[in-house]
C-alpha cells in the first residue's frame, strides 16, 4: 500500500470535517449531512480495490477456493 493513498484519505477528512463546520454554524445541518456522506463514499470508492486486493490475498495465503 502506498502512503499517498492515507494521505489522499486524511486530506478529504480534514476537507469534510472543515465543510461540515462551516455548514453547521451557518444553520445547515442537513447540508452537512450530506457532504459527510459524500466525503464517506468518495473514501470508499477510493479503497474499495485495495479492500479486493485484500481479499484475493487472503483467499490466496490461506488456500481458499
Amino acid at each position: 500500500m502506498d502512503i499517498a493513498i492515507v494521505i489522499k484519505i486524511a486530506g478529504i477528512g480534514i476537507l469534510v470535517a472543515i465543510i461540515c463546520q462551516l455548514l453547521k454554524q451557518t444553520g445547515r445541518d442537513d447540508m452537512a449531512m450530506l457532504a459527510a456522506v459524500a466525503g464517506l463514499v468518495i473514501t470508499l470508492a477510493m479503497i474499495v480495490n485495495l479492500i479486493a486486493t485484500l481479499f484475493e490475498n487472503v483467499k490466496s495465503i490461506f488456500g481458499l477456493y
